[in-house]
């Protein structure tokens, strides 16, 4: 057994890589095209020895999670005798469970939610012109008031420490969203009718036939360094915060960026301010990012969180829904009305984003409905919000909003949750091309600002031309087709090719979803349109050029989603089938995107059964009968 070098480079030495020791450079930091350098210390004998790397941040966030632990053991002694039901404990207000029961019709709303005017059509000349629609609306609803408990109840970490085995919201949906009528897919077959074709019961796909993507070491998954730019410890830190907390908290961030983000160069510098910042708020703030970073780490082990976890984010939950309850948009809201909003929706957008992994997808449109009033407050007081500013100008947690409702708009067949004003044109394109860093959203899921605007300047066509009984004007189609001939999105830059390389491909694999909306959602053409089917072979040409893996395949997924509502072959069906599931996040049956796929599912067994072509009002029709919404 070879011992650990004592006189390795620094580079190997931070990686916890066994280094060569070849000078001037070893050949690992030689390969990699890194800097090497041999950072002598005097010691007390004359061997020669470099300066240790510092402890990796898992490391330091494990020791944490003992500290943590140990103080939970401890208030967990003091206060078993005290506290029969511990999840009562949590939150100065009693929970709101997600479901429809707690949701009710309030006229006072309806200002709020423009509603649908007649398609405007525009001349076109050879001048630039700005076209401009306001998206349709889907009416919100409030959520009941609930009873008030006591002030005690408010601590976060001691509903860490009285979990018990209830059940968790997740199994408490409705039975008119279960799902049981496709068996799980396997190479030969990937939907089987099991019931009457008018069933609504379905049951959760699986992947028993369809390998893993294997798993990497941490620091070879993260290849852009992202965990060496959140996990440092800030210069100055008040002495009274728990560091070792803090830290725990850094790395779980950071690990789960790395999973779930685009881009998370992008964003690293910024995460980090943020949650240094927040950190040093208020014991309030500072036990919730305990409670979502221990969630995030379950998810990171093991996307099925086990009964603990599935309390904890019960509890996460519900204390976030006392925030976005009982709110009612005012046409003008004042400035402190605005930081409340904020706050609130800063809260909704980081459970959204694990909501998606580990709840039902009905579970993320309910967040999203009764967060639409929250946004509309936090927004700058111009109605309806200019979908432009906000995505080129605004905070993060308004930009994060506008693209989770517009991705989930063009996923399920409903309409946008609120109406915005959106200018669109192709020169105002080049505003976003123009923007680096965290600005935008692109970052995030991959999906460009341009074409979210444009998704959503669609999604307002179709509800108007729906709401008129009319078509959409022909030359705005071709206008649209020309502006897409032209745009011009930024190619992604990176230290490392492959994941460049990803990133484009999903990049371009959008355009082409694009098209299928424009096509089938926009002009009405089914899935044998030739349109239609040179987009959708478009896509799969693309698709396929790129190796399966993680990247790019979690984010190729939702583009899938549309795409698969146009695809016919069988063998392209598996193609889809098989990249969503070889992702293990999306085999757990309470995982949003697995009920998309059911979705998916339910279109082609439909559309087989009646001997016909998929057309973009199926995509709705299998939203209601897999989630019941």
């Amino acid at each position: 057994m070879s011992l650990r070098s004592t006189t390795g480079c620094c580079k190997c030495k931070a990686k916890r890589k066994k280094c060569d020791e070849t000078k001037p450079k070893c050949i690992r930091c030689t390969k990699r095209g890194e800097e090497c350098e041999y950072d002598y210390i005097e010691t007390s004998t004359n061997r020669k020895r470099t300066r240790p790397a510092p402890r990796p941040a898992s490391e330091i966030a494990n020791k944490a999670i003992e500290h943590i632990y140990d103080f939970i053991r401890a208030e967990e002694y003091v206060n078993a005798s005290t506290t029969p039901n511990g999840l009562t404990r949590i939150f100065d207000h009693s929970p709101v469970p997600l479901s429809d029961s707690a949701l009710s019709s309030d006229a006072s709303w309806e200002p709020t939610f423009y509603q649908s005017t007649l398609p405007i059509t525009l001349p076109f000349s050879n001048a630039p012109t700005t076209r401009a629609t306001n998206s349709s609306p889907l009416v919100c609803q409030q959520l009941v008031e609930s009873k008030q408990l006591t002030q005690s109840q408010a601590s976060l970490l001691d509903a860490l420490l009285s979990l018990g085995d209830t059940n968790s919201p997740e199994q408490n949906i409705p039975s008119n969203s279960t799902l049981t009528i496709y068996s799980a897919p396997t190479p030969v077959s990937y939907c089987s009718l099991s019931g009457p074709l008018g069933s609504n019961s379905y049951r959760p796909i699986a992947s028993a036939h369809i390998p893993r993507i294997d798993k990497h070491e941490e620091d070879e998954r993260d290849i852009e360094g992202i965990g060496q730019i959140i996990c440092r410890t800030p210069a100055r830190l008040d002495p009274m915060i728990d560091s070792n907390s803090l830290m725990f908290v850094l790395h779980s961030y950071s690990q789960w960026m790395s999973l779930a983000v685009f881009d998370p160069l992008k964003a690293a510098t910024k995460t980090y301010e943020d949650i240094t910042s927040r950190f040093s708020e208020c014991p309030t703030t500072r036990r919730r990012l305990v409670l979502v970073s221990e969630v995030m780490r379950k998810l990171i082990k093991s996307w099925s969180l086990d009964a603990t976890g599935k309390e904890m984010l019960s509890s996460l939950r519900d204390q976030i829904w006392q925030n976005v309850r009982g709110y009612r948009v005012q046409q003008l809201p004042s400035s402190e009305e605005r930081k409340r909003a904020t706050i609130a929706l800063d809260q909704v957008i980081e459970l959204l984003s694990i909501h998606v992994v580990a709840s039902p997808l009905a579970y993320t449109l309910r967040l999203l409905q009764s967060a639409a009033p929250v946004f509309l407050s936090a927004c700058i007081p111009t109605h309806p919000p200019n979908m432009l500013e906000i995505l080129l100008e605004a905070e993060l947690n308004l930009r994060y909003f506008v693209a989770a409702d517009v991705a989930t708009s063009i996923t399920t067949g409903r309409p946008l949750l609120c109406r915005y004003y959106i200018p669109w044109s192709l020169e105002l394109c080049n505003e976003f091309t123009q923007r680096r860093g965290a600005q935008g959203t692109r970052w995030m899921v991959g999906l460009p600002d341009q074409l979210i605007m444009l998704f959503a300047y669609m999604n307002g066509l179709r509800e108007d031309a729906i709401a008129a009984g009319t078509r959409v004007d022909p030359k705005i189609v071709e206008q649209i087709e020309e502006d897409m001939k032209n745009m011009v999105i930024p190619p992604w830059e990176g230290k490392d090719p492959s994941l460049a390389i990803g990133r484009l491909v999903v990049q371009e694999c959008w355009r082409e979803a694009v098209f299928i909306y424009l096509y089938m959602a926009v002009c009405g053409a089914d899935a044998l349109d030739p349109r239609v089917e040179k987009a959708q072979r478009g896509f799969m040409k693309l698709a396929k050029a790129i190796k399966p893996g993680r990247n790019p395949d979690v984010f190729l997924a939702t583009p899938m989603i549309i795409v698969g509502v146009a695809t016919t072959k069988s063998s392209h069906r598996q193609t889809i089938t098989s990249r969503i599931l070889s992702l293990p996040e999306f085999t757990n049956p309470n995982a949003a995107m697995n009920n998309s796929l059911l979705m998916l599912n339910d279109i082609w067994a439909r559309t087989e059964a009646e001997v016909r072509a998929a057309q973009w009002e199926d995509l709705r029709e299998a939203c209601r009968r897999v989630t019941g919404i």
